[in-house]
């Protein structure tokens, strides 16, 4: 049968065998080395109390595992620094006047400038011109005198021109061909991208619901709405270029014509126009024909079509340009525009001709109309276009201008009768051209 044993100290036991002197000694060396172990562990917490002074670590809370990680890792602590600015006591500074703060502040700016900074002499100094301006006007230096030969030379950088000398040399807000370094550059890069981006000539022949005369009554209509919302004549011919070429491609019932047009001609505005008039008023011109939605849905379908290709050199970028650089007069430019101007009534015979032929065309005619020189070798160069190259072109705006005031659409003859324009459209051609025969 088991029995209970009950647990007994094994310490105090005596083994088997010994004696009690035995044990005695056994029992001294124990103390002797409780002792040392406690005398080794007070100096471990001695030195872990020294290594970290803002930190107290008490035995009961630390294991076995814990006491040998700080061991092994001892080695590796570094000592907090702990400034001695947070252990100083509060200051109460005393009431100091004004002026003697200032004083002290300007003591310790002049000790860091002349310590710190190279002011260098009056010799090496560099002054800017609002200085040597303020230093002329006080009399300290003398004026700076130009030489009297000295040309004055025109370029984009020259920002200190007159005000009085700009507004003589650019009389227009367009007329960016004046500067003569690159005026020519800017031409040829017209010339160039003219080919670009072209209508097709023919594709009113393609149209199985529009024909010419229905094109012309809605440019007329065009010509109309830019005149009431006081639009730009460039605004015009890219609306009309943006038809032209959407009609090329995209097959237009008469019934969504006026639509295609109010929506290039929104487009357009958008692209040329600083304030361009609300999607509202274009529906309003329309008489509500075509709600707001219908605009924004043919719009985007132009800008798709079109493939967002939107900045073309019309006629009047040209006009603009040889008139520059040509130096022209305003009448002969203003005719040069309303003959341009005309042209795009007749879709068939505009599309044929490069709008720099048409540009040059109608400056020859206004030349000749106005008795001045109709073509030089300075014109050749500039346009780069002789005049035998300009004959067809020329003969058909001829045609045009003696049929200005009969034509059925006058909003064009309209709105050069102006003032603004000079009266160009009451201008009579002469009876013949100054082709020889």
């Amino acid at each position: 049968m088991a029995t209970i044993r009950v647990h007994e100290d094994q310490e105090n036991r005596l083994p088997e065998g010994r004696s009690k002197q035995s044990t005695m000694a056994v029992q001294q060396k124990r103390v002797v080395l409780g002792l040392m172990e406690k005398n080794r562990h007070h100096k471990e917490v001695q030195v872990q109390k020294d290594k970290q002074p803002l930190s107290s670590i008490s035995d009961e809370n630390i294991n076995k595992e814990n006491r040998n990680s700080q061991k092994e890792n001892r080695k590796n602590i570094v000592n907090p620094i702990v400034p001695v600015a947070q252990f100083e006591a509060f200051k109460v500074y005393e009431d100091v006047s004004y002026e003697d703060r200032m004083a002290k502040i300007e003591e310790k700016l002049k000790a860091k400038s002349k310590s710190m900074v190279y002011k260098g002499t009056m010799e090496d100094r560099f002054y800017t011109k609002k200085e040597i301006v303020e230093m002329e006007r006080k009399g300290l230096i003398p004026p700076a005198e130009l030489p009297e030969d000295e040309e004055e030379v025109l370029s984009l950088m020259n920002i200190e021109r007159s005000v009085e000398a700009a507004r003589e040399q650019i009389k227009s807000d367009n007329d960016f061909f004046i500067i003569e370094e690159y005026s020519l550059e800017i031409y040829q890069y017209l010339r160039e991208h003219e080919l670009l981006n072209r209508p097709k000539a023919g594709y009113m022949k393609k149209q199985p619901d529009i024909d010419g005369s229905m094109r012309a009554i809605l440019v007329d209509w065009l010509v109309e709405v830019s005149e009431e919302y006081k639009l730009h004549t460039e605004t015009l011919y890219l609306a009309v270029n943006y038809i032209d070429r959407f009609l090329s491609y995209m097959s237009v019932l008469r019934g969504k014509l006026q639509l295609v047009g109010t929506a290039a001609m929104f487009l357009a505005s958008k692209y040329e126009e600083i304030y361009c008039p609300n999607i509202q008023e274009f529906v309003y011109i329309t008489d509500d024909t075509y709600s707001k939605r219908q605009v924004i849905r043919m719009e985007h379908l132009i800008l798709k079509v079109l493939g967002f290709d939107l900045s073309i050199p019309t006629p009047l970028a040209f006009i603009t340009a040889m008139c520059a650089i040509n130096k022209i007069s305003e009448k002969v430019k203003f005719l040069a525009m309303y003959l341009c101007e005309l042209s795009i009534l007749d879709g068939e015979n505009y599309l044929t001709h490069l709008p720099s032929a048409l540009a040059a065309s109608a400056i020859a005619i206004a030349q000749h109309t106005l008795e001045e020189k109709v073509w030089n070798e300075d014109f050749v160069h500039n346009t780069q276009y002789e005049l035998d190259q300009l004959r067809p072109c020329i003969e058909f705006l001829y045609g045009l201008f003696r049929k200005g005031p009969t034509l059925e659409q006058h909003a064009i003859q309209d709105k050069y009768k102006s003032q603004k324009y000079l009266n160009v459209s009451q201008l009579t051609p002469k009876e013949r051209l100054f082709f020889k025969s």
